[in-house]
């Protein structure tokens, strides 16, 4: 491997011939240029640099890291060690709460009565001209500072009647009275403080409520994000020219792939010599037991595709690694969405559409625009109009094709903002536009998006963005 210097990586700056430095490692990307899912003007604003700054603020995955293997050509000379700004963390200070539980109220209107009670019973009898009528007047009195106060006391206490005259009358009968409120207020007192646990903080034969379903799409399986496991082949079929339906046998009949809608595994080979790994999204889900299946398709000139899985026979044993991307799809994430693909772009299209159509509980409503050369390139044309006659007012699909037959229903030619306008959903805070499909189609479908008032997308996906490309 050769060390290069700046001046050597500034000379290769164009669409043919780019080069870039990402931490201290020279990478020659001109061939990826067509694959890179930020599209090529990313790249090119940094051809001929170095990228570090701008590789680690987009956020790349660790399938981003093991592709640029493939194209490292050097290092550079006397390089430095890249150095993350770091983030400033403003805690802003902790007020304390205004409000009072209804708890603490609670005890202090209880102390409260106990207080009063005895201050105006001491009142009412320290006088020798007060008579044995005045015990209920002297309640009415502290009632009407503590209105609750007569379901703390027992509605005998209203009947007593103690004898008058004298201090010492007065002052028994107010000791009498205060210690009969007092108790009564530590029983009020000691259950509203009182922690119930065991047993005893539930009634019997109590009816608990059923949990909630879970998700099948979130539950884990065979994948593994970090480890590469191996599954056989054990069908392979030819759907159109170059593009194949592979079925992969997972270990047993009831296991699930663990793959969340909107998320790709890897494949990684070793061809001629070099490690290569690649990301594609299946059309199985976990609602599928005991397979996974991708539809994918082969370039003669692919290092992967082309020299790899083309030529991949049934019995071999290929490696995955997953789940992986920044989709995360949940049910109801937003009351429209709008898609456009291209060729085997349709893979991750047509897995939010199984799951959305598939779940009663996802209104969700979808359109998309799915271009191709051909008929004979439509991929999962059967699949996909099955769910557009069984969901009319939940999926609707509109074909595009570059060569048409006679009576085509459909259109012809590009994707157009005029296309868009009338086939995807108008832009609102509560839609999303999906795109996967050639980096050439994606760039035009992004621009023409954000002319009708969409906002622009990140230049890696990201599930926040309006324009979200796979």
């Amino acid at each position: 491997m050769s060390e290069l210097t700046v001046e050597n990586v500034a000379g290769h700056k164009t669409r043919d011939d780019l080069w870039v430095i990402i931490h201290g490692k020279v990478y020659d990307l001109t061939k990826y240029i067509r694959d890179h899912p930020g599209g090529a003007d990313v790249l090119l604003d940094v051809a001929g640099t170095d990228a570090t700054s701008a590789y680690e603020d987009v956020g790349h995955s660790e399938d981003a890291d093991e592709i640029m293997q493939t194209y490292l050509v050097g290092t550079l000379k006397d390089a430095t060690q890249f150095v993350r700004k770091s983030a400033v963390r403003v805690i802003q200070p902790t007020s304390l709460p205004v409000g009072e539980s209804n708890s603490s109220s609670r005890v202090r209107k209880v102390a409260a009565a106990g207080s009063v009670a005895g201050f105006l019973s001491l009142l009412y009898y320290v006088s020798p001209r007060r008579g044995p009528s005045q015990l209920p007047h002297a309640l009415q009195h502290i009632q009407s500072y503590l209105p609750d106060l007569h379901r703390l006391l027992p509605s005998a206490m209203t009947g007593i009647r103690l004898p008058h005259g004298g201090f010492v009358n007065g002052f028994a009968a107010a000791a009498l009275l205060s210690a009969i409120i007092t108790g009564v207020v530590g029983v009020k007192l000691s259950k509203l403080t009182q922690i119930d646990s065991g047993f005893t903080r539930y009634p019997p034969r109590i009816k608990s409520k059923p949990s909630p379903k879970a998700d099948p799409h979130s539950i884990p399986g065979f994948l593994n994000p970090k480890d590469y496991k191996t599954l056989p082949l054990v069908q392979k079929d030819l759907l159109a020219p170059n593009v194949y339906r592979f079925v992969f046998q997972l270990p047993s009949a009831t296991d699930i792939v663990g793959l969340p809608v909107g998320q790709h595994v890897a494949i990684k080979a070793v061809v001629n010599g070099q490690s290569v790994s690649r990301s594609y999204t299946p059309t199985s889900n976990n609602l599928d037991r005991g397979y996974l299946e991708l539809v994918i398709k082969c370039y003669p000139d692919g290092l992967l595709t082309g020299q790899y899985l083309a030529n991949l026979q049934v019995g071999e044993k290929v490696h995955f690694r997953g789940p992986k991307g920044a989709m995360k799809y949940r049910r109801n994430l937003c009351r429209k969405i709008g898609m456009i693909a291209g060729g085997t772009g349709i893979t991750p299209m047509y897995q939010l559409i199984r799951a959305i159509c598939e779940d009663d509980r996802d209104t969700t409503e979808i359109s998309l625009v799915y271009a191709n050369r051909s008929v004979g390139d439509i991929l999962l044309r059967e699949e996909l109009e099955a769910f557009a006659r069984r969901y009319p007012k939940q999926f609707r699909i509109y074909y595009m094709l570059d060569i048409a037959p006679e009576n085509w229903r459909y259109g012809t030619g590009y994707v157009t903002p005029e296309v868009m306008a009338a086939r995807l959903p108008k832009p609102a805070a509560d839609t999303k536009i999906f795109l996967c499909g050639p980096p050439g189609m994606i760039n035009a479908a992004k621009k023409g998006l954000v002319s009708l008032g969409f906002e622009a997308p990140s230049a890696v996906g990201k599930m926040t963005d309006q324009i979200f490309c796979f």
